[in-house]
């Protein structure tokens, strides 16, 4: 399996979203509405890496997002408040089934493991078992695979409202963002995706480029994977 380090996946999603949720933490100060809007933003705040491997920017952007909001919590006065950010929100494509398994237990063991920093070893015990059956990693081609399906929008319709970049008509649609609560769901995709040059590619990766790029541009054989 891939393995992206820490430092490295804090240089993308550090300026993705994290840099402007503490940049708000320290302009909201101990102002208890001010705490209380930025809480309930950070709770629409859906992350997708489309690549995922093992789940490491999706532990880690869930685990800087915790403590950003135990912080909110403590200035609140509310220390032992239960998480609202739903792992749910953490989605992932994987290729393989074995890391798309091992993402999926990660985000359950770091939601366990925030839950003991932050709120202590006898609640975090208490809402860790019985462990739930959702699963927010989809095993498949994410170049193959309909990712307003693995992250629909939320309460509208999806919009079919312009065509792609290279001009050619497609299926493609701008989403609404919008929840049940009428609230703003912010989507940042992220991830290291797999660099393959036109030398080592496979045949599997041959197939992946020309169905993306074979009606689009007479160049794509060329192209390394990650285009």
């Amino acid at each position: 399996m891939h393995y992206t380090s820490v430092p490295n996946i804090l240089k993308v999603i550090n300026p993705l979203f994290l840099d402007e949720l503490r940049a708000k933490l320290k302009e909201a100060g101990d102002n208890s509405r001010m705490l209380l809007n930025l809480r309930k933003r950070m709770a629409h705040i859906r992350v997708f890496d489309p690549a995922c491997s093992s789940g490491n920017f999706l532990v880690i952007a869930y685990k800087e997002m915790r403590a950003i909001k135990a912080e909110i919590n403590r200035r609140r006065g509310e220390p032992d408040r239960a998480s609202d950010i739903p792992l749910t929100k953490f989605r992932g494509i994987e290729i393989r089934d074995f890391p798309a398994e091992i993402a999926r237990l990660a985000l359950v063991i770091a939601e366990y493991q925030c839950d003991v920093l932050y709120r202590g070893l006898k609640l975090a015990l208490a809402e860790f078992l019985p462990l739930r059956n959702e699963n927010w990693i989809t095993c498949g081609n994410a170049l193959r695979l309909d990712w307003l399906r693995i992250c629909p929008p939320t309460g509208t319709d999806v919009k079919l409202h312009r065509d792609d970049l290279f001009g050619s008509p497609l299926d493609q649609a701008e989403i609404d963002f919008e929840n049940n609560e009428g609230e703003r769901l912010i989507s940042a995709i992220c991830g290291n995706p797999p660099y393959k040059d036109s030398q080592t590619q496979t045949d599997d990766h041959k197939d992946d480029l020309k169905a993306i790029f074979d009606k689009r541009t007479k160049n794509w054989k060329s192209l390394d994977y990650v285009a």
